[in-house]
């Protein structure tokens, strides 16, 4: 989701400044510009940000319906960011 909502604000021209907290910057850029009806594609994301950085650092275990759920999310938020993108640079 990083990725695409970075390539996302490549493709309008701007780039995110090195600092901390510019990954929050990135995700506000992509929810500004894209449909308003991802809100909760963004909900999601967020909340599988926080279970990542759990089982990363803490003890939390992902299940494999998660990733699954996970994986299916981002081919969905990556086809919407391919969208928007082909529609302004040809």
């Amino acid at each position: 989701m990083l990725k695409a909502s970075h390539a996302l604000m490549l493709s309008h021209g701007q780039r995110p400044r090195v600092q901390l907290g510019h990954h929050i910057a990135i995700i506000e850029f992509a929810q500004k510009r894209l449909d308003p009806g991802l809100v909760s594609t963004f909900a999601l994301f967020d909340r599988m940000r926080r279970k990542r950085n759990d089982a990363f650092y803490d003890i939390a275990l992902i299940s494999d319906l998660e990733a699954v759920d996970a994986v299916q999310a981002a081919e969905s938020f990556l086809q919407v960011i391919s969208a928007d993108i082909d529609t302004r640079i040809p």
